[in-house]
């Protein structure tokens, strides 16, 4: 049997909630740069980076071409099967019989994968990268080791500019979700003792070919 009080207090927050009006106007206003927050990056950005990126606990690593990136690669993942499934980076792993697989669910037992990025954050040492570029997160999220590929021009000073970046790239077609990963995965919930490979790669290599 239905309460009566308790009907009518339902439709009294039913009455509320259509008597709302919605404004979907808000005061956003874009942050371009952290300069008044944050001291910048100074010389050269792709030094910086490696030196931000190793105080994270991640492998960055500059190379003078794309043929030495791929001669690491192959170097770092020795006889195992790479996890990858972007079209530019397949052809080349072709060209240099490095052995890969697209398979999503081969993500239950990879130990290493290969991604590209939109972009790399000198002062955090942060790796951006998007739905549009990655078929989901098993890419960066299940593998032991990951491995970028990025190139010195994808560098910004910080945050803000890598944002601008993707937006300036896909502007009305802005991908669904974009991913700030700065280091391997890492926890200190147990005992405060810093665990990595948690909840993600346990490793992070960054070549950036210069």
């Amino acid at each position: 049997m239905t309460n009566p009080d308790s009907e009518k207090n339902r439709q009294a927050i039913l009455g509320d909630l259509e008597s709302v009006t919605i404004n979907p106007q808000y005061n956003y206003e874009k942050l371009s740069s952290a300069k008044d927050y944050f001291k910048q990056p100074e010389g050269d950005l792709a030094e910086v980076y490696c030196e931000k990126l190793k105080l994270v606990a991640g492998k960055p690593e500059i190379v003078d071409s794309v043929d030495a990136a791929f001669a690491r690669v192959k170097e770092i993942i020795g006889e195992e099967v790479l996890l990858c499934n972007n079209p530019d980076l397949l052809k080349i792993l072709e060209e240099k019989s490095i052995a890969y697989n697209t398979d999503p669910e081969y993500a239950r037992v990879a130990k290493f994968s290969l991604t590209t990025c939109e972009a790399l954050a000198a002062r955090t040492g942060s790796i951006f990268v998007s739905s549009a570029q990655i078929e989901g997160r098993r890419l960066v999220s299940a593998a032991e080791t990951h491995i970028v590929l990025a190139y010195a021009n994808q560098i910004c000073p910080d945050l803000p500019e890598c944002m601008d970046v993707i937006e300036a790239k896909y502007g009305n077609t802005f991908p669904s979700q974009v991913t700030a990963i700065t280091g391997p995965s890492r926890t200190s919930d147990i005992e405060k003792t810093l665990v990595l490979g948690a909840h993600g790669p346990k490793n992070l290599y960054v070549i950036i070919v210069k």
